[in-house]
């Protein structure tokens, strides 16, 4: 009896043993073999438990190339970090600050509302992926995918076979574990000069907000109600004039519009920049990489206008600690 319980034991052991060791060598080659190029900065946030920001900066590359942290601490002495991925839809970004305000508490959050406009609930599963993959393997994430993906959801839970082929593309990079945290933003130094000739939309024009973008940000002010997280809406400055992704200018800015109308009734601060160029000094011929972003001229400019605006706010807090 005894022997047969020893020999039970140790298959039980083996077993405990061998999915403990193939859990370490998956997420140790899931993180080598993981396309690191874009949102890296995500990740490390997501794995700094430890660190307290004072501004999380969310939303898509508008707000992502368009306010830089280092700027805000350096000049401001505001600690910030920026959670923005490429094409960032709003419903990601609510899931992107449940998980900054749980882990980190900041005290304002800033939400660029570029992606506004967008009526599904991401814009692909490429730029999906680019954000929720950053995530640790948590209740938001796996809320997140259950909630914004219909089809092939673990394709999102177990992305591995998305990354297995990037053997023959692997570098010394990819096997390095960066203790050091970067906050600083990422730049664009390239210039595409316009004229100044754009002239932001009546405000008085409104346009529909799309269903899910709507519901998913106005999770987004109730979730920051709740964590007494104060929470500001902007709009970084780009030629909201032209078409995106055959969304015409003029519909960008009326959805723009409508939403200043909604943050009124939440009491919420809304800042749509495109209607404070003069005031930043801004310049179309020098400070735009190209029509939808920021160089690292114009994101000083707004990094420094909005550095004032942040310095207000946080005052308060100032005064308690």
């Amino acid at each position: 009896m005894k022997t047969k319980f020893m020999n039970n034991l140790k298959k039980i052991a083996k077993a405990v043993l061998f999915i403990a060791l193939f859990i370490v060598l998956y997420t140790g080659s899931r993180e080598v073999l993981r396309n690191k190029s874009e949102s890296e900065a995500l990740g490390k946030i997501f794995t700094m438990p430890n660190e307290t920001y004072d501004v999380v900066l969310a939303g898509p590359s508008h707000i992502q190339y368009g306010i830089q942290p280092s700027i805000l601490e350096a000049e401001y002495k505001i600690k910030a970090c920026n959670t923005a991925t490429a094409a960032q839809s709003v419903p990601t970004t609510y899931y992107v600050v449940k998980e900054m305000i749980e882990r980190h508490t900041p005290h304002v959050v800033v939400v660029d509302l570029f992606c506004m406009f967008y009526p599904e609930a991401y814009f692909t599963p490429t730029r999906f992926h680019q954000a929720i993959d950053n995530f640790p393997l948590n209740e938001n994430k796996a809320r997140a995918i259950i909630d914004l993906v219909d089809e092939n959801k673990s394709e999102f839970f177990l992305n591995y076979m998305l990354y297995h082929g990037r053997w023959k593309s692997l570098t010394r990079d990819d096997y390095m574990v960066k203790k050091v945290f970067d906050e600083k933003n990422q730049l664009l130094y390239v210039t595409t000069p316009f004229e100044n000739d754009f002239v932001p939309l009546d405000k008085a024009v409104k346009g529909e907000v799309p269903e899910v973008a709507l519901e998913y940000l106005k999770k987004i002010v109730l979730l920051c109600k709740e964590t007494d997280t104060e929470l500001i809406l902007t709009v970084i400055p780009y030629r909201a004039d032209v078409a995106n992704n055959d969304v015409t200018g003029e519909y960008q800015q009326s959805i723009y519009n409508t939403i200043e109308e909604y943050a009124q009734n939440w009491g919420v601060e809304y800042i749509n920049l495109l209607y404070h160029l003069e005031a930043m000094g801004f310049d179309f011929k020098t400070d735009m990489a190209e029509f939808s972003h920021l160089n690292n001229t114009g994101s000083i400019k707004v990094s420094r206008y909005f550095g004032q605006i942040l310095t207000d706010r946080l005052e308060k807090y100032n005064e308690k600690e």
